[in-house]
């Protein structure tokens, strides 16, 4: 259904497009509806690309097109999904996860837990994905599985602090992230100033004053501007 309304979108723009820019241009897009080739992508991504850099209606174009590829790589993927090796169907996972697939990535995480259950990674996602379908109870397993496995997964603890923030259990949320930040490293998969806030606010809401305190005094000091510190 998704498809049918990106492909009835398209057709009007393309119209749109048609008639202010005139048909020889349009027949750019057609020529890679009719036959999605790379040779045809790469000529009408060029040309809206070039077209973009003075014409707004040209990025609507290329964003279609963008659009087309996405969802042509995902059928595809959907696909084969059961010949994908582990490593590409994570990949895939995350990727449906980022897009806010939720309900299309769990089902892989789950797979990957099967196929390799001291995997931490694929555990500490599925309970990403989780957390972000309100599914707090079973975020919170799938993260405390993550840490199993891997017990210094740093941003797994953080994870564990939010969802249980979100349950309602300040002082729990607080234990998981302090013992967290023992596990400090440098991946960068987890922003530390938006760590040392949720930090902030579970010492706020458990009455840890002079943490808090110090913690506050910090911030200031170090994004004194952000919009948080209010």
């Amino acid at each position: 259904m998704k498809r049918i309304v990106l492909i009835l979108l398209a057709s009007l723009a393309l119209g749109l497009w048609a008639e202010n820019h005139g048909i020889g241009e349009a027949d750019l897009y057609q020529a890679y509806m009719q036959d999605p080739s790379w040779e045809n992508l790469q000529k009408a991504m060029e040309h809206y690309r070039t077209a973009g850099e003075t014409d707004p209606e040209a990025e609507v174009m290329l964003a279609y097109l963008a659009v087309n590829e996405l969802e042509n790589a995902l059928v595809n993927l959907d696909e084969s999904k059961d010949t994908l090796s582990t490593r590409t169907l994570f990949s895939y996972a995350n990727l449906l996860l980022e897009l806010r697939k939720y309900d299309e990535a769990i089902p892989l995480y789950e797979k990957l837990n099967e196929s390799a259950p001291k995997w931490s990674c694929p555990w500490r996602h599925k309970g990403e994905a989780l957390m972000k379908s309100h599914r707090l109870a079973d975020a919170e397993a799938a993260t405390l599985m993550a840490i199993e496995t891997r017990p210094d997964h740093f941003d797994a603890y953080i994870q564990l602090a939010t969802i249980r923030k979100d349950m309602g259990h300040p002082a729990e949320a607080l234990d998981a992230l302090e013992q967290g930040l023992t596990f400090q490293d440098d991946e960068g998969e987890v922003n530390m100033t938006d760590v040392d806030f949720l930090h902030l606010e579970l010492l706020k809401s458990t009455g840890k004053t002079q943490k808090y305190d110090a913690l506050y005094k910090k911030l200031k000091a170090d994004v004194p501007d952000d919009p948080r510190l209010q």
